[in-house]
């Protein structure tokens, strides 16, 4: 069985305690932040070869003893019919580039099924012999409704097509349901269904018949996405999977980001460090909390307290109770509000370096600054903002976004041309690049990129800024210019 275990969408901190070790990566910050045990499977979306900005995107990450491997792609389309267009060759090239470079990493993709529920078809699609990349998932989803029962055997069929097509077995990687409802729809004329524990088993049972040693396994996913229920909200497959999850591993993963657990009342500081940081008090004034080495957590209650933190200083969190923002050249990995549970309106705003940016359940203002930063909300009404000039070291990955609840905001200096107000339907554009000159925000379904033209089908490149689940329902109303 597998020893390692991955969870779409969810960070460190998030899934360690159930177990999984496998972590959800785009930036270097976050893999290097990761504690022993765990390792990362860097997400690229990439699908144009190995271009410049492939080779640009990977760099960093080269001979880090901390990655895993690369997500090259989710479902990449060989036919361009259906999401974003990738050739075999295209994504060989990647895969090829990367193993010459980082000799050991793995590639992954996960496969589009070019067929039916009850007809899978992969063929003339991608294999190991026309992509050379290392691993392949399979997400059958049979939990749903517009069935008369749950087609387990959807999962036997997936395989079986996937090995006909040319994808040996222990290149299957298996990916298990574990999200239900939203806005997504199925094949069979239904929606999926969050499973219970015990279909959950049914599905593992299954996938473990058919491939017994998988080099890892996948569970989409941690987050919600598309309004649909997820596993961060369902304890009971938590609980399955930390069960399931721990009989496998050899080794018990660690359950924090901090080598040293975060204290529950004033932070104190690492042994090695001798400037403890501070924990803030209004009542005394404004701070400047100078820190030192190792990994220190901030608490703060008082807006205009700074925190500096130089480069190298280990893995750094500031957690605040009220609207904060890091002060510039101070070098925090983490931004969070005090408690991801609290309904209190905290709007929370980044460096120009990057950050992991977490809110929580009230309506917050997260702006992740400069820098490429993972931004995640949590529940109710949440704002996302740009207001930095846009590059290829600002982009920012939003983990959770809800189409039917958050919005992004746009600034209108700097994305010129748009106007005050509602984004027009006749600026919005789904698709890989525009198509007239009136579209200036496009959204590529199949990878999740959001981008800025300023010129439409001008001469000028699109530029990506952002990057959200794929597949999402997003339209025009998802923005405001501001």
């Amino acid at each position: 069985m597998a020893t390692l275990h991955y969870a779409a969408g969810g960070t460190a901190a998030e899934v360690a305690p159930d177990g999984f070790n496998l972590v959800d990566v785009q930036y270097v910050s976050q893999v290097n932040a990761l504690p022993d045990g765990m390792k990362a499977l860097v997400y690229l979306g990439a699908h144009d070869g190995a271009t410049q900005s492939f080779i640009d995107q990977v760099t960093p990450f080269l001979n880090n003893p901390k990655v895993f491997g690369f997500y090259l792609m989710d479902e990449p389309d060989p036919t361009g019919r259906w999401g974003t267009y990738a050739s075999a060759a295209t994504l060989k090239a990647e895969s090829d580039w990367i193993h010459s470079h980082f000799p050991g990493a793995k590639t992954f993709i996960t496969m589009m099924n070019m067929g039916s529920s009850t007809n899978p078809d992969f063929t003339n699609t991608y294999n190991p012999a026309n992509t050379g990349i290392d691993y392949y998932g399979i997400d059958p989803y049979p939990v749903r409704t517009g069935t008369t029962t749950v087609d387990y055997d959807m999962i036997d069929r997936a395989v079986a097509a996937a090995v006909k097509s040319g994808i040996p077995i222990d290149k299957i990687i298996p990916v298990y349901q574990a999200f239900g409802g939203g806005g997504w729809t199925t094949d069979t004329g239904g929606k999926h269904v969050m499973p219970t524990a015990a279909q959950e088993q049914i599905m593992v049972d299954h996938w473990a018949n058919l491939v017994p040693s998988p080099a890892f396994d996948y569970v989409y996913a941690w987050g919600s996405q598309n309004g649909d229920t997820a596993l961060e909200n369902s304890p009971e497959l938590q609980a399955f999977f930390k069960q399931h999850n721990a009989s496998t591993t050899s080794s018990t993963p660690p359950v924090t980001t901090d080598p040293t657990p975060p204290p529950t009342s004033d932070p104190t500081p690492p042994s090695t460090d001798p400037t403890p940081p501070t924990t803030t008090d209004p009542s005394q004034g404004d701070h400047v909390i100078q820190g030192g080495k190792g990994n220190n957590t901030y608490h703060i209650d008082n807006a205009h307290d700074k925190v500096m933190e130089a480069a190298g200083g280990g893995f750094d969190k500031v957690m605040a109770s009220v609207s904060y923002a890091l002060s510039t050249g101070s070098h925090i990995e983490q931004l969070s509000t005090s408690s991801t549970r609290g309904t209190t309106a905290i709007d929370l705003t980044g460096n120009e370096f990057g950050q992991t940016i977490i809110g929580n359940n009230g309506d917050n203002k997260i702006n992740g600054g400069g820098g490429s930063d993972l931004l995640k909300g949590y529940g109710g009404h949440d704002a996302f903002v740009f207001s930095t000039a846009l590059g290829p070291n600002n982009i920012d990955r939003i983990a959770d976004f809800n189409v039917f609840q958050d919005k992004i905001y746009l600034d209108h200096t700097i994305f010129a041309g748009l106007q005050k107000g509602a984004l027009s339907a006749s600026n919005f554009h789904i698709g890989p690049a525009a198509h007239d000159a009136n579209d200036h925000i496009i959204y590529n379904s199949a990878t999740g990129a959001l981008s800025f033209d300023s010129d439409g089908i001008g001469g000028h490149a699109q530029t990506q800024f952002a990057s959200l689940a794929p597949h999402l329902h997003l339209g025009e109303s998802s923005f405001l210019i501001v």
